[in-house]
């Protein structure tokens, strides 16, 4: 799995795009064979995916920052801003304090991003999270099957 993070706000295609042309670089070099060219299929009712079976993605954006995961594997990622938090109004989550909530928000955001319906109250016992403080200030969180994680940061002036 290849996370790719990056601040500011962009094209989410041309972002999944860029990215993947990367993740597909690494994966080749390590005797992977992935399609050069690949295009993202939205239907109603499903997440994004890519027009092939050996490679998922899952994109993730929160007040001026992006987190993309690529992976040979069904993949939900979430990145959230941690910031303060109305507990009475999210009663449904128990946490001791912001970072917390964040964290069990994002496991909550991303296991629902894995499985196609969003945000999700049950998350089974035997889902597999990984959690990350990205850029100052941020929480994010990836499910997935358990598997080795590299981590970039992007900068989007490259991407012109």
């Amino acid at each position: 799995m290849i996370l790719f993070f990056a601040k500011g706000e962009c094209d989410s295609d041309k972002f999944i795009k860029y990215c993947y042309g990367h993740y597909r670089n690494i994966m080749v070099q390590l005797g992977n064979e992935l399609p050069e060219v690949i295009e993202i299929i939205r239907e109603d009712g499903a997440k994004p995916r890519f027009n092939s079976e050996d490679v998922y993605f899952n994109l993730s954006h929160s007040h001026g920052v992006i987190l993309l995961g690529i992976s040979h594997a069904p993949i939900g990622v979430d990145i959230e801003k941690v910031r303060p938090v109305d507990f009475e109004k999210f009663n449904f989550i128990e946490a001791e304090d912001e970072q917390d909530f964040f964290e069990k928000w994002t496991e909550r955001e991303s296991y629902g991003k894995l499985i196609g319906k969003g945000s999700t109250d049950a998350i089974p016992s035997d889902a597999h999270f990984e959690h990350f403080d990205v850029f100052d200030g941020y929480h994010a969180c990836i499910c997935s099957e358990p598997q080795s994680i590299r981590a970039y940061e992007m900068s989007l002036d490259l991407m012109e």
